[in-house]
């Protein structure tokens, strides 16, 4: 495909964009024109019914922080340790697995990958570049999450360098030190701050990111983030506390309908959104399968990073199957106006109860998710 087919594609996407969406968009088609192709194609192929999922990839589960909302300390290496005696207990990712993954997901359109774990900033074994290098940031379009630690001037110039196009910052509070107390980490609060200028300064792509615990929504804190985020031109992308990892201890953290519908008026105002947000054109509702997966360190396709079982495993099945399979889930395939893991106490309940005390997650793909829950193939 040249680069003005690119180029028309991405303009047909950014209609119900703002201009500076459009800008960037228009951009990544000059420099990119491979990865804005596919990009382009997402809203077709969902009114297809075709799962076009960003996939959060956690190669390796090393982490500087021990967050108390944090929904992945049971994939931890530090916790592994702890329940096996040793960090290694299965099967991890190597650069030629990694490699296998950017192919099968270019192989099938699939474009976006959020490099995640624990953080990615402290990856080795492989490194976060190396990472990085196996995902070919010429063909997919690569973002990282972070807590914003080691997110520096320096660091942010060679992340952009290597490929990296967003960064997705953690900020759970606009007040100093109730941020440092939930992220269990004094100082880290004057880091993210850092960590914006750093980013915007390298020209990188930036959105924060806010976990939502009931009742904060109607605080002052949380309208000046709001505001904040807004004046600095940067996306606030709201996750909701869900009852898995850490947050199972803390039950009176998940929000209720009120705090929700709270939230979607003060998206009428700021440039406030979460993973139920329309986007792009694109109405998906809950969008495990359909909007997101999580990979993990073991090569476990997780539908959601919120959920702790799998709907397979990429190095045993291909990851088009493990995706058509997942869109045939009675669970995660249908359109859902509510968050599945944050609402649906039915779900909640069946997935906690398959869940239980396993020590080593994700549950497996019929030990969790089992082909009882898949619907009868239309003809």
């Amino acid at each position: 495909m040249d680069n003005l087919d690119a180029i028309e594609m991405s303009e047909v996407l950014t209609k119900e964009l703002t201009e500076a969406e459009k800008a960037k968009r228009s951009d990544l088609a000059r420099r990119k024109p491979y990865i804005a192709a596919k990009l382009a194609k997402n809203k077709a192929r969902a009114e297809q019914g075709i799962a076009t999922p960003v996939i959060r990839l956690a190669a390796n589960m090393l982490c500087n922080f021990q967050c108390e909302h944090c929904c992945a300390e049971h994939y931890m290496d530090r916790h592994l340790m702890k329940v096996t005696g040793k960090a290694e207990q299965r099967h991890t990712l190597d650069l030629n697995d990694i490699r296998e993954l950017s192919r099968q997901a270019d192989e099938i359109g699939l474009a976006r990958f959020v490099l995640t774990g624990g953080e990615p900033l402290v990856m080795r074994n492989p490194s976060f570049e190396e990472v990085v290098e196996a995902l070919d940031p010429e063909k997919h379009y690569i973002i990282t999450d972070t807590n914003g630690w080691f997110m520096d001037a320096e660091k942010a110039k060679h992340i952009k360098s290597i490929g990296v196009e967003k960064v997705q910052l953690s900020l759970d509070s606009y007040i100093e030190s109730e941020h440092d107390k939930f992220r269990n980490k004094p100082g880290s609060y004057k880091k993210v701050m850092r960590a914006i200028d750093a980013c915007q300064d390298a020209g990188l792509n930036l959105i924060l990111s806010t976990c939502l615990i009931h009742d904060r929504v109607k605080s002052q804190e949380f309208v000046d983030l709001c505001d904040f985020s807004t004046k600095r031109g940067v996306g606030l992308y709201v996750t909701y506390a869900k009852p898995v990892g850490n947050c199972k201890n803390h039950m009176d953290w998940l929000i209720t309908k009120e705090d929700a519908d709270i939230l979607r008026e003060l998206e009428k105002t700021y440039n406030v959104f979460t993973h139920m947000t329309p986007s792009y054109g694109m109405v998906q509702g809950c969008i495990t399968v359909k909007g997101i997966i999580t990979v993990s360190s073991t090569g476990e396709v997780v539908p959601c990073p919120y959920m702790d079982m799998s709907i397979g495993n990429y190095l045993q099945t291909p990851l088009k199957d493990i995706l058509a399979r997942g869109m045939r889930n009675k669970w995660l395939g249908p359109y859902r106006p509510d968050c599945l893991i944050g609402e649906d106490t039915e779900f909640i309940n069946f997935h906690n109860e398959k869940v239980g005390d396993r020590k080593l997650l994700p549950v497996p793909y019929g030990e969790g998710f089992s082909d009882a829950d898949l619907l009868p193939v239309v003809q």
